[in-house]
């Protein structure tokens, strides 16, 4: 039997009114002025989310560089564009965007794990905001496999396509120093262990 994965979408609000209204107990997030809830994400999905965001949160808090944020974090970019990225960084420089009802301004770094219900969203619409409004690096993480993975990193005034070097490790632009083996995204058992990716880094 084929399962259809879905995009429940709501009637159009304010940012005002998606601060007020959106639901408490599933992600949504507002595109255009339409409120939309995905389908809930798989175990593949969240495994990943999980893995990425203590990564990223254990090496920003040890080199002190700024705060990082999760999926259930509202980021207000536009007037009637609110997303909640799965992992976001924000710059101590710039800490002040982050606010008790969320993120007001565009993050330095974002990372999206894609799904079926929004892969559209965040390769089309989603990413065209997130390039004008300043964010210096994203990464559209397909959770299964490097086929369908991007990586971006601002150039000028645009996210410009980067790939991995040759032995497949990504350095960011947008967090100093950090840098990820892209093989550590898509283990055929277990992630590794986050204090060994942090010991690999050569964070203590």
């Amino acid at each position: 039997m084929q399962v259809l994965t879905r995009v429940e979408v709501a009637e159009r609000m304010t940012s005002a009114e998606f601060f007020r209204y959106a639901p408490e107990d599933k992600k949504a997030e507002l595109i255009d002025g339409v409120l939309i809830v995905p389908s809930p994400a798989t175990d593949k999905h969240e495994r990943l989310v999980l893995f990425l965001l203590r990564v990223l949160a254990e090496f920003v808090e040890r080199k002190n560089l700024g705060l990082v944020r999760g999926s259930r974090t509202p980021v207000r970019l536009e007037e009637e564009q609110i997303f909640e990225p799965d992992v976001l960084f924000v710059s101590r420089e710039r800490a002040q965007i982050v606010q008790e009802k969320g993120v007001f301004g565009a993050p330095d770094f974002v990372i999206e794990i894609l799904s079926a219900s929004t892969v559209g969203y965040d390769r089309g619409h989603k990413f065209r905001v997130y390039e004008r409004t300043g964010v210096n690096e994203l990464w559209l993480i397909d959770p299964y496999g490097p086929a369908g993975t991007e990586f971006y990193q601002r150039q000028a005034q645009r996210l410009a396509a980067v790939m991995p070097d040759q032995n497949g490790i990504l350095k960011s632009v947008a967090v100093p120093d950090f840098e990820i083996q892209t093989r550590w995204l898509w283990p055929t058992e277990h992630f590794i262990a986050v204090r060994d990716a942090l010991r690999q880094m050569n964070v203590s």
